[in-house]
């Protein structure tokens, strides 16, 4: 099954898995090219980088690079960035690989890492998994920049905390899984873990002998803090006498070659990138890819996000069942949006603009408005697990919904207390706000179906469903009798959309 190019239905379903949300004319455009044509062109597209836009940004301001500064930089090219297929896949990343400014390391080291996961998002897997190792905001974040062989005299040990992390939550995961992602049990029917304590030691040891220079730079080793002996790792042996750089490659070489690096992985970025409750089916075909791209090549990363976005239950809209049952179902197809996709979905359907030519402002509160910020998740395990599933009827049936996890009332409320104040800036002049043309919502708001069909247009990519088409027939019908105006009409109506399920969810 593939996307044809007359299906603008699955056109723009595509776009707002693969991109931030489709522009004005997006979909038109990808339709005329074909989708092979555009992975094509994304791939090749150069990266659009943060730290470089940071420091322009401090630079014209007069400011030191914070969070305010890196933040504007983040969404700067979110909303602006050519390259929305690295930017959006970069974002994924930056929930697996996690570095964060709570207790990590400063706002230029995390602009730098956040461009190590924008130029490797379509390399290998190895090359991510190795330069995440090396970075040293991931050295200062899961401490493993200092981390020095035994010493006995000191009664000192290496630092476990990368090694137990870089298998728990950067290949292998916990539990050893088929290829389809479902658990090994034991003849007990346990959870067979994939990993031991004595291996998180082992490792550690693996790892000694590196350190930081600057943020800007990866880590190098000091031979005199390696741990030079032999070590055992999930089985595989370290021979004695190796470097610091022998043991991390070998190392290196052991995850991406795990049997459940490549289930594990897969299933976090189909969760990010497309829906919640893939079917087993769809996890062990992208497996298969992320094995063996067709040419012998383990974690091209390339072809497994093309085989992410086109799999087949994507396309047909199938997912689990319910109780993990085998079969499909299209009820639980789709995924809740994190609250800063659908904030850049909104502000790239209005073709949101700076009022400021020398860089973003006004997103330096990021975290407080949306619950999550980029590389600012409270720990390591992101900003929410995930396999979460809140109580009710999405837990009784087995299911998950990861994003539910940072969807409290409140955050629920400043997400739509932001999104207001982004639909009511259209006019704004403050040079520090955003703005936004909305000339032909008023050229249209009294024409209910023509308006309508822009709203739809613009705001869903042509996938509005007729109940809420006709909701806002009837809203802007009740605001034409009490004589409001068509300013009032475009506020009311744009916020009501934004509040919808529909806006706030991904097919």
């Amino acid at each position: 099954m593939a996307i044809q190019k007359e299906d603008r239905v699955q056109v723009a379903k595509f776009l707002y898995r693969a991109t931030f949300g489709p522009k004005s004319g997006e979909i038109e455009s990808l339709s005329a090219m074909g989708i092979d044509a555009w992975f094509g062109e994304q791939f090749r597209l150069a990266p659009s980088l943060h730290r470089p836009s940071a420091e322009a940004f401090a630079s014209a301001s007069g400011t030191s690079l914070g969070e305010g500064v890196r933040l504007s930089a983040w969404w700067a090219n979110t909303l602006e960035g050519k390259d929305q297929l690295r930017q959006r896949v970069a974002y994924a990343l930056s929930q697996i690989f996690v570095v964060s400014r709570s207790g990590g390391p400063d706002s230029q080291a995390l602009a730098e890492y956040y461009d190590l996961l924008v130029q490797h998002a379509f390399s290998n897997f190895r090359d991510i998994l190795k330069t995440v190792t090396l970075s040293p905001a991931m050295g200062k974040y899961l401490t493993l920049t200092g981390s020095k062989k035994a010493d006995s005299v000191k009664n000192t040990f290496p630092d476990e905390n990368y090694a137990r992390e870089v298998m728990q939550l950067f290949s292998l995961g916990l539990w050893q899984l088929h290829s389809n992602g479902m658990p090994k049990l034991d003849s007990f029917g346990n959870k067979i873990p994939t990993y031991t304590q004595e291996d998180v030691e082992e490792l550690a040891r693996v790892f000694t002998g590196w350190r930081k220079d600057t943020y800007l730079k990866p880590m190098y080793s000091v031979n005199r803090w390696h741990d030079t002996g032999e070590k055992k790792v999930l089985g595989q042996v370290f021979a004695q006498g190796q470097t610091a750089e022998q043991d991390l490659e070998q190392a290196i070489d052991l995850l991406v070659n795990h049997p459940n690096t490549p289930v594990f992985i897969s299933i976090l970025l189909i969760k990010r990138l497309t829906i919640s409750n893939p079917r087993r089916s769809y996890i062990d075909r992208v497996v298969k890819v992320f094995k063996d791209n067709g040419k012998g090549v383990r974690g091209d990363m390339e072809a497994v996000i093309k085989a992410i976005l086109l799999d087949e239950d994507i396309l047909a809209g199938k997912a689990m069942a319910d109780y993990q049952n085998t079969g499909k179902s299209s009820r639980n197809f789709g995924k809740v949006k994190e609250p800063i996709v659908a904030m850049a979905n909104l502000c790239r359907a209005l073709d949101v603009k700076s009022n400021d030519p020398e860089r973003w402002w006004d997103f330096a509160s990021s975290q407080k408005n949306y619950g999550q910020a980029p590389l600012r998740a409270p720990s390591v395990f992101n900003f929410y697990e995930p396999d979460y599933a809140p109580k009710g009827e999405i837990n009784d049936k087995l299911l998950s919904s990861p994003e539910f996890g940072i969807l409290s009332m409140d955050v629920v409320r400043r997400i739509s207390n932001r999104m207001w104040i982004c639909i009511a800036s259209s006019q704004s002049t403050n040079k520090k706000k955003w703005s936004w043309d909305r000339s032909e919502y008023e050229r249209t708001v009294s024409q209910p179906d023509e308006y309508v069909a822009l709203v739809n247009e613009r705001l869903f990519g042509g996938l509005m469903s007729s109940e809420l088409s006709l909701f806002l027939k009837g809203m802007l019908e009740g605001l034409e009798l009490n004589n409001k105006s068509a300013d009032r009409k475009i506020k009311d109506t744009l916020f009501a959309v934004q509040c919808s399920p529909e806006f706030r969810c991904q097919e």
